[in-house]
C-alpha cells in the first residue's frame, strides 16, 4: 500500500475517533444538564410547597369550627369532648389525630376504635363501642368482656344483658371459655341468653348451668361436631322437661358413644 493511501486511512480513522469521543461528551452534559434541571424544579417544587404548607398552618381559615361525634350509644359525647387534646378555635393542622385515638382508647376501653378524620374547619369523630359477649368478675366488680378478650366497664344497659358469665382461674381459661362461646353463639343462636354461668372442668372440659339451674356437662369443645352435638342437646333437653319437673344435669360427655345422661331433681 502506497504511503499516500496508509496517510488517507490513518487521517479518517483519527476522525472518527474524535468524533465519538464528541459525541460521548455531548451526551454526558446533555444528561449532566437533564439531573441538574430535575433536582432544580424539586427543590423549587419542595420550596413552594413549604411555604404554601406554612401559610395553611397560620391561616385563622384552618381553624376547626365544629367537632362532630357520632356512633355513641352508651359513652356521651361530652366524655368524649372532655378526653379530645383540641378545641373549636385550634389549628385543623396542628393536632395529631392518631396520637388522640391511641390515647383515648386507652383511656376508655369500652371503645373497640376511634377514628377522627379532618375535613374542612371540622372533625368527625367516629365511635365503636364494644358489646359484652360474658361478663367476668374482676375485684368485685362485674365487667364485660369481648372476643377481642378485653374487659371493660359496663354501661348503660349492659349489665341486664343476657350473656353467660365466666368463671376461670387463669387467662388462658378465659380465653377458651370465649373461643367456645364464640363457636356455640354460631349454632346455638338464642339459646345462648339460657346459659348462667360458664366455666372448665378439672380436666379442662366445658361446663354450664342454664336458666333453670341445670348444670350441662357438655366435655370436650369438639368444634367439627359441635353443630350435631348442639342438635341432639337441644332434642334431649327438650324431653327431659316435657318429663321431670327440674334436672340436676344433663351429661353430654359421652356423645361420641351414643350416650346422654339425664339425671332428675329429687
Amino acid at each position: 500500500m502506497s504511503k499516500k493511501r496508509r496517510y488517507v486511512y490513518k487521517a479518517v480513522y483519527t476522525e472518527r475517533n474524535v468524533g465519538k469521543s464528541g459525541r460521548k461528551k455531548k451526551r454526558f452534559f446533555r444528561i449532566l444538564l437533564f439531573i441538574v434541571s430535575c433536582v432544580v424544579i424539586i427543590f423549587a417544587i419542595y420550596i413552594a410547597c413549604k411555604k404554601l404548607f406554612d401559610i395553611a398552618y397560620n391561616s385563622n381559615k384552618m381553624i376547626i369550627k365544629d367537632i362532630k361525634i357520632v356512633g355513641t350509644k352508651n359513652v356521651t359525647k361530652t366524655e368524649i369532648r372532655e378526653l379530645l387534646p383540641f378545641n373549636i378555635g385550634d389549628n385543623l393542622l396542628k393536632i395529631n389525630l392518631s396520637e388522640a385515638e391511641n390515647e383515648i382508647k386507652k383511656l376508655k376501653p369500652e371503645l373497640k376504635n376511634i377514628v377522627m378524620r379532618r375535613s374542612w374547619q371540622k372533625v368527625q369523630v367516629r365511635l365503636y363501642e364494644r358489646t359484652p359477649e360474658a361478663f367476668i368478675i374482676n375485684n368485685d366488680e362485674l365487667l364485660g368482656v369481648d372476643f377481642d378478650d378485653t374487659p371493660f366497664p359496663l354501661r348503660g344497659f349492659m349489665s341486664a344483658m343476657k350473656v353467660p358469665k365466666l368463671l376461670y382461674s387463669t387467662d388462658k381459661e378465659r380465653k377458651q371459655l370465649l373461643d367456645f362461646i364464640k363457636r356455640f353463639k354460631s349454632v346455638a343462636g338464642d339459646f345462648l341468653s339460657n346459659i348462667l354461668e360458664i366455666k372448665m372442668s378439672s380436666i379442662g372440659e366445658v361446663v354450664f348451668v342454664i336458666n333453670s339451674s341445670t348444670v350441662v356437662f357438655w366435655g370436650d369443645e369438639m368444634p367439627e361436631q359441635l353443630f350435631c352435638k348442639f342438635e341432639k342437646f337441644q332434642k334431649i333437653y327438650v324431653d327431659a322437661m316435657s318429663r321431670y319437673k327440674n334436672i340436676e344435669y344433663i351429661d353430654m360427655t359421652l356423645y361420641l358413644l351414643g350416650r346422654a345422661i339425664v339425671k332428675p331433681l329429687n
